[in-house]
């Protein structure tokens, strides 16, 4: 529990959950069967959720070769409904702390909005002061997008939820793979 809000492990919320994440998805054959048997195994993460029974699969490994090779992991379509409710619950906790210019999966933000608002700001020092050169704009720009270090991450959430959590048995145990 984190202050008066823990994560909602109901049947309802697994449902709703399964509606926002299939919004949008490439209908792959593990979706398909997940689909099929959809009540079954909605139930069964319900169950085991709830029992403390659940553990988490393996990852699918493949290489994409779009503009570079890319190794790409993926876990399976229970994981990742799994996933979507952690995410949820963790937005509801931390998107209130980020600062206003933190873009990155945030709802109503986006990389597109992120470019506007920063153009903005460059027309802005544009007419206040002098012309960016391409060297400074480059400047400006060399750490977009710099990856997040998964380590970093980790100990962040649960340092985060260390602060909220009176049995520190009940944090999750989260690793990277």
């Amino acid at each position: 529990m984190i202050g008066n809000d823990s994560i909602d492990l109901s049947l309802k919320n697994i449902w709703r959950t399964w509606f926002v994440f299939k919004k949008g998805k490439n209908w792959s054959a593990s979706l398909h069967d997940f689909q099929f048997h959809l009540e079954q195994r909605l139930f069964e993460l319900f169950s085991d959720l709830n029992n403390g029974a659940y553990r988490h699969g393996g990852y699918r490994k493949f290489v994409v070769c779009d503009n570079k090779r890319r190794e790409i992991s993926v876990a399976n379509v229970r994981d990742r409904l799994v996933h979507r409710l952690i995410y949820d619950f963790l937005v509801k906790l931390y998107d209130k702390t980020f600062i206003y210019d933190a873009w990155s999966c945030r709802q109503g933000k986006g990389l597109l909005g992120a470019i506007e608002r920063t153009q903005k700001f460059m027309e802005r020092y544009n007419t206040h002061t002098h012309t960016h050169t391409h060297t400074q704009r480059e400047a400006i720009f060399r750490g977009f997008g710099s990856p997040m270090f998964g380590n970093f991450l980790i100990l962040s959430i649960k340092k985060f939820c260390l602060k909220y959590f009176q049995d520190e048995s009940k944090i999750l145990q989260v690793s990277i793979y």
